[in-house]
């Protein structure tokens, strides 16, 4: 009833200072100051902001008020600007620099003792709407700012005076401006509250993602898209107490903050963390009951995986705070509570950003101690673990790309010394005999002050307090990256093998001079931005063959995957062309003065396999996942430069097919693709590549002779408790597991791999059984898989042996299963190049190893 009394009397007060005070308190506020209204022309909650008015009135606050300091920290992919005001008392202002100072010393084990922290300013980072389309936070934070540089109270004086606000208005520019944009070009004078009308159902791909369709808010650890950086070097340059994170759920719900599930909280994550969430959420409490809205918390929500925006202060010193607000996706929709309009779910993102300034003003003296002991106990901590270092082998793009990540969050990292064997290490896939080398390997140090972190991205979970994962159970980043790397034990820790800190990632080796060739240059195949290479081939119409088999060139070894560039007779300005664009690239060519191979077969030899420019085309539209979907795009048009052209399934007929000769299926499967245009598509020698339940997908339809292991059809035996009905279901889904698996590396989808054991990452549990053509499993689950992460019991057997990239056959085509997740959020490097192998080799692919037998 009271949604809908709401409803009723909001038109009434829609204008002016009394809309303000239903939102904010009823204080006195400096009439200098502008309000929301008088930069938009309406009030907050009348229309959906966009981005580009967001940042104009932030820009304007910060032209007004001493209390602000803007600060631009990036672009999105649509160059949209990302920036954070620094909000407290001027006074504040003019010795940020010294408050800074002293909170690195807070978190430095070795100078926190000299610092009394109950004397120092709080610091909040409050940030707002990751997900484009949960639009009631950033709409709220146009509000928040007004009250923060205009109020003029002695409470929020207090506040000012004893805090540093780091306020981010949108994490997510590109999401929200598609969002509002579809919002308000549907929204009416009269509109219907119906929840079935266009303005609550936002078109593929929706406002929730970035440009490529990343979550943003899955991007905290990894930092793989332009929008996460910045904001981790303001984290790290000022270690927050707390960190609000405010989103929007089903608009069925209520409201929800932390804490979270109690069983679901991160091992390493300090039991007084989460003493301090729910000391700060009875301030929410008390803020909401007070204005009668209902809310719940420690249900639904989980602190396990740190690469969230609410739990990555978790493993940082600080305290996570999620809110989530049922959303109204529109003006106003009715919902199982009654009618919810858009400015009541602003308010009660008001509210608790609020509520969160008086908890973090009460709990100051706690939260400064927490912060400072978080980080002074790390070391006792470190000298109880058994791994005294980490070490990694040195791997060109995809040991930078770890080493950046490390270093965002001011990891330290040196150079390896010593030769260290791996047999003496505590590793798993390593070979015995293998040696990781010094000045070719880096080494992390277990005892610094990122220890915990440190053990968040190195460690390899197996066992887990609970079997519900709001997200993934495992990311063990170095095995994202396809790295070569082991724990150190004590027995081979000394300081002598620490080399020289790394303070800033090494850049790319410069490639050597060429000289100019005779009759062709040679590419090895391991290098990591050949695919680029061959995509620069393609567009300047080089002649390119790609090595199925070993040879041996003027005294080089070139494996199965390399690519020799044939010197045209009459082209003057192939050499300078290639030379430049693979310089550019990074990759080292070899020149070869003829085609005679030393050993192996000759450059002109049929296993040489002239290689077909892909024409891609990515299913797109209804059906389909928008992140899978935009990993894939990422990966294609970021990393190997490859165009590709994104389809709405409703337009993929045989026709339109036609123009291509590569189909990706990026789990899942768009309404209106036929089955009989598929089979078509591939009969005619064309390449299909299914990926995660588009697999499952084939298998229904009867394409690509694929049988799924594992179907389940809900518990059954033992008689179980009503209430545990949901949770029984949800444990046996794949929340995400890191597995081993076993490599053919003659095979063209594994070409450019020089490991045959690799750990791949697959969510959900669409495990195959191999195929009946022993030659068509190149890539395959081995025998006790599981490395890192959860998977039920009744599911794991399923795992071994299974299939994770089959090649079965129609016609002339080849139809390429994966199961695994090749590129799963932009950050695991160590399997992206199967996807890339099989969208530029698949169609050399022998059908005779495709076929059933």
């Amino acid at each position: 009833m009271k949604h809908i009394l709401f409803a009723l009397l909001l038109p009434l007060c829609l204008h002016g200072q009394a809309q303000l005070t239903w939102y904010l308190p009823d204080v006195p506020y400096n009439p200098a100051i502008p309000t929301p209204e008088s930069y938009l022309g309406y009030q907050v909650g009348q229309w959906h902001a966009s981005h580009d008015q967001l940042v104009g009135y932030m820009r304007m606050l910060d032209a007004a008020s001493d209390r602000i300091q803007l600060n631009e920290y990036g672009r999105s992919h649509e160059n949209r600007p990302l920036f954070c005001l620094t909000i407290t008392t001027p006074a504040n202002q003019a010795r940020l620099d010294i408050i800074r100072k002293n909170r690195k010393m807070m978190t430095d084990p070795a100078q926190s003792g000299s610092i009394n922290p109950a004397d120092q300013p709080a610091v909040v980072y409050m940030g707002y709407s990751i997900h484009g389309n949960e639009a009631s936070g950033s709409n709220a934070a146009l509000l928040v700012a007004y009250y923060l540089a205009a109020a003029q109270s002695p409470e929020l004086d207090k506040q000012l005076e004893n805090t540093v606000i780091l306020f981010d208005p949108c994490f997510n520019p590109d999401g929200m401006q598609r969002f509002s944009a579809w919002v308000n070009s549907h929204r009416a004078r009269h509109g219907s509250a119906d929840p079935v009308g266009d303005e609550f159902n936002e078109p593929w791909p929706n406002g929730r993602t970035n440009h490529y369709g990343f979550d943003l808010n899955r991007d905290w650890l990894v930092a793989t898209q332009p929008e996460t950086p910045g904001r981790i070097a303001i984290y790290q340059a000022w270690h927050p107490n707390v960190l609000t994170d405010h989103h929007e759920m089903s608009p069925n719900a209520t409201f929800f903050f932390q804490p979270g599930v109690p069983s679901r909280v991160n091992s390493i994550t300090p039991a007084r963390n989460q003493e301090l969430t729910a000391a700060i959420g009875r301030f929410h409490a008390e803020a909401l009951s007070a204005k009668n809205i209902a809310f719940f918390s420690k249900e639904n929500y989980d602190d396990f995986f740190y690469g969230k925006g609410s739990t990555y202060p978790d493993v940082n010193g600080g305290i996570g705070i999620l809110f989530e607000q049922a959303s109204s996706r529109g003006s106003a929709q009715q919902t199982e509570n009654g009618l919810l309009t858009f400015p009541y779910t602003i308010r009660n993102q008001v509210l608790t950003s609020l509520s969160t300034l008086k908890a973090v003003q009460v709990l100051r003296p706690e939260l400064n101690t927490y912060l400072s002991t978080f980080y002074a106990s790390v070391i006792a901590e470190a000298l109880q673990d058994s791994v005294k270092a980490y070490v990694l082998a040195e791997d060109g793009a995809n040991s930078q790309a770890l080493l950046r990540i490390l270093q965002l969050h001011q990891i330290e990292v040196y150079q390896l010394n010593e030769d260290l064997p791996a047999a003496a290490l505590s590793t798993r896939l390593e070979p015995s005999d293998a040696v990781f080398r010094s000045g070719k390997a880096f080494l992390v140090p277990t005892g610094q002050a990122q220890y915990r972190l440190i053990r968040a991205i190195f460690e390899r979970p197996l066992t887990f307090p609970d079997s519900i994962f709001y997200d993934i159970s495992a990311w063990t980043l170095p095995d994202a990256m396809g790295l070569a790397w082991a724990g150190v034990p004590e027995r081979r820790f000394s300081e002598k093998i620490l080399g020289q800190k790394i303070d800033a990632w090494p850049e790319p080796s410069p490639v050597e001079f060429t000289p100019r060739a005779r009759y062709a240059y040679v590419a090895e195949a391991h290098q990591h931005n050949l695919p680029a290479l061959l995509v620069a081939g393609f567009r300047l119409g080089w002649k390119m063959k790609v090595a199925t088999k070993t040879s041996v060139f003027e005294g080089k070894i070139f494996k199965p995957g390399s690519v020799v560039f044939a010197v045209p007779e009459r082209d003057s300005n192939f050499h300078e062309a290639l030379l430049q664009e693979s310089g550019a690239l990074g990759v080292p060519l070899t020149a070869l003065s003829n085609g005679q191979s030393d050993s192996g077969p000759d450059a002109g030899s049929s296993s040489f396999r002239p290689l077909q420019q892909p024409n891609v085309v990515l299913a797109t539209g209804k059906g389909m996942p928008p992140n899978d979907v935009g990993e894939i795009w990422h990966l294609m048009d970021q990393v190997a430069g490859l165009p590709v052209a994104l389809v709405d399934g409703q337009r993929l007929s045989a026709r339109t097919l036609d123009r291509f000769n590569v189909l990706v299926l990026a789990g899942g499967t768009p309404e209106g693709l036929s089955t009989d245009d598929l089979r078509a598509f591939a009969a005619k020698g064309n390449t299909i590549i299914a990926l995660g339940d588009a697999v499952g997908a084939l298998a229904n339809w009867g394409l690509g002779d694929i049988s799924v292991r594992y179907e389940s059809t809900g518990v059954t035996g033992k008689r179980r408790p009503y209430t545990a009905q949901p949770e029984d279901e949800q444990a046996r889904r794949g929340p995400g597991a890191i597995f081993e698996a076993e490599l053919d590396l003659s095979h063209p989808v594994c070409f450019g791999y020089q490991r045959d054991h690799l750990p791949v990452f697959m969510l959900g549990n669409e495990f195959i059984d191999p195929p009946d053509n022993p030659y068509a499993m190149p890539v395959a689950l081995a025998n006790d898989p599981l490395l890192a992460g959860y998977v039920h019991a009744e599911v794991l057997p399923y795992a071994a042996g299974s299939a994770g990239v089959q090649v079965t056959g129609i016609g002339q085509g080849r139809i390429i299963a994966m199961p695994i997740n090749p590129c799963f959020r932009g950050y695991w490097k160590g399997t992206e190049r199967l996807l890339i192998n099989a969208v530029f080799f698949g169609n050399i692919i022998k059908p005779e190893t495709t076929r059933r037998n």
